[in-house]
């Protein structure tokens, strides 16, 4: 291995069946061989973890129905202005006459 570098990652995961949400803080290595190449290691605490988006359950009911997300830095507790009811009929519109 050639290449080496280093980044931290923050995770959101949600309880799709409790609603229960909670963060992971990850330090992900990536490995490159110089041909194009790349392994990517995840770890928490110093110790090697699988993905974020696989094999994950949730601390308060134990379902394995969780939802993971890439947190945007710098953005906590923004929330997304919700859509009038007029775009909301304009997409179904669109989809009904199959242009979109």
């Amino acid at each position: 291995m050639r290449d080496a570098w280093s980044s931290h990652e923050s995770w959101v995961f949600e309880c799709l069946n409790c609603a229960t949400t909670w963060d992971e803080e990850l330090e992900v290595r990536h490995y490159g061989d110089g041909h194009g190449n790349e392994a990517v290691i995840y770890e928490r605490g110093g110790q090697p973890c699988p993905t974020p988006w696989v094999d994950r359950s949730c601390p308060n009911c134990q379902s394995q129905n969780v939802k993971a997300l890439s947190a945007v830095k710098g953005r906590h507790g923004e929330v997304p202005q919700a859509r009038t009811g007029s775009d909301v009929a304009m997409v179904f519109h669109l989809r009904r006459v199959h242009a979109w």
